[in-house]
């Protein structure tokens, strides 16, 4: 049961290293696009560093996720491994509450298109990426606690 457990870290850190890669591509293809963009739909876009900073959050808790379980099974530093995959979600997690502060749920349709981009889509895009978020936060900070505390 627990190298199940250890696997299914493992895997969850690997969605979430490709869910990051998928948020960078996607920032540095709209950034090529961007223009074409503005002259087709006569939109005004704003490329933000947000959805970056986001992107490599996720980049780096999977894969301190991942590199976590294969020192958990090679008896290696885990604990290490896990705070750094922590203090990444939770860093990842504080940034999008500030974004959610300050610009309202619609954050990143406000921060790609400006007042154009205030709009329910963007709101639920929103809400996905804060709820992986918080869900990468609870597991990664789990582990972390399991991990202090010893238990096996």
């Amino acid at each position: 049961m627990k190298n199940f457990q250890i696997y299914l870290t493992y895997i969850f850190g690997t969605i979430l290293f490709l869910m990051g890669l998928f948020f960078a591509t996607f920032y540095f293809s709209f950034s090529y696009i961007a223009p074409l963009l503005q002259d087709l739909f006569s939109l005004n876009i704003n490329l933000s560093i947000s959805l970056l900073l986001i992107s490599l959050f996720f980049i780096f808790s999977g894969s301190f996720l991942g590199i976590y379980s294969i020192s958990k099974i090679n008896s290696g530093k885990s604990k290490f491994w896990i705070s750094l995959s922590s203090i990444f979600s939770l860093l990842s997690f504080l940034f999008q509450l500030y974004k959610l502060a300050t610009l309202g749920p619609t954050w990143i349709g406000l921060e790609f298109f400006g007042l154009s981009g205030n709009r329910i889509e963007a709101m639920y895009i929103s809400a996905l990426i804060f709820l992986i978020n918080f869900f990468t936060l609870v597991i990664s900070f789990s582990i972390f606690w399991i991990e202090m505390k010893g238990e096996e």
